[in-house]
């Protein structure tokens, strides 16, 4: 008898779930019924506590009504997670091996896919300034939460956070001082403006929206490990048709998306460990 409970519970959970998920697509437009289910229901039963319900289901007319309730609902599904030079001996590869290869192109656009709170977009633009590079290049940072874009324009982050950042640079292959880079005052760092300017944030739902522009490097790092199988392929999909013939697309090192080249021949895998393709030159996009 506990056996069934338990499972007619979790089958309620479930149901509440895909209405909760349904009633955001349709009254905002956000679609989260690709995401991998499992770290998605943890999130949002945690919000029966925040809100202070019984059910998730409850939920589901106060977000209908209420805007802010909705945000705070799609920004516990989309959680940032980063710091500058996550993973330094992806930068320093970067930094070593990609970037001289773009240097070959007049204008160099980059997209990085999934800005957080701003750390990879600026450092890119660090990247692309030790490289001569940052004054003919665009970088294209996107996210679907308007309030994770906000935040990333801001350039500004808790100083605590300068000397592990610092750490990361220099195993990155960082040619300066961290420091430089920021304004500092008592409690926060600043980014500098000569690092704003070549950035763009952009509202953009790798879900349901269509390629914007055409790149010479796709970043999107630890964003797919969220998304389940049939959506993974979907966004891999987006994200090679929106790089030119040659150009580089940079997944996280936690995404080895099994099959990936196979499934989409486009992309030659150049690096395991790091997860990086290339777009074959000669291929069409489908």
């Amino acid at each position: 008898m506990t056996v069934l409970i338990k499972w007619k519970n979790h089958h309620i959970e479930d149901v509440e779930v895909n209405l909760l998920l349904s009633a955001l697509k349709e009254r905002y437009g956000y679609d989260f019924s690709g995401y991998a289910r499992a770290s998605l229901k943890r999130r949002l039963l945690a919000l029966t506590h925040e809100f202070d319900v019984g059910q998730l289901s409850q939920l589901i007319p106060i977000l209908l009504h209420d805007e802010k309730v909705a945000q705070t609902v799609i920004n516990s599904i989309s959680v940032p997670t980063s710091e500058f030079f996550r993973d330094p001996g992806v930068w320093y590869y970067l930094r070593t091996t990609i970037l001289p290869q773009l240097a070959s192109f007049p204008r160099i656009n980059i997209w990085q896919a999934g800005c957080g709170y701003g750390q990879e977009a600026y450092s890119l633009a660090i990247l692309l300034h030790e490289s001569g590079l940052l004054k003919r290049s665009r970088i294209f940072s996107s996210d679907i939460n308007p309030l994770f874009l906000d935040n990333a324009q801001k350039g500004c982050w808790p100083a605590r956070y300068k000397q592990p950042w610092s750490d990361n640079y220099a195993r990155a292959g960082g040619s300066g001082v961290f420091a430089d880079f920021f304004i500092e005052n008592k409690n926060d760092i600043i980014i500098r403006d000569e690092f704003k300017q070549p950035i763009e944030f952009i509202q953009h739902n790798l879900v349901v929206d269509d390629v914007f522009k055409e790149m010479q490097l796709v970043v999107c790092r630890n964003v797919l490990l969220y998304f389940g199988n049939s959506l993974q392929e979907q966004v891999v999909n987006l994200l090679t048709r929106s790089l030119e013939r040659g150009g580089y697309l940079l997944l996280g090192r936690g995404e080895n998306i099994v099959d990936l080249a196979e499934k989409h021949p486009q992309l030659e895998l150049l690096d395991c460990s790091l997860q990086l393709y290339r777009k074959l030159i000669g291929t069409l996009d489908v």
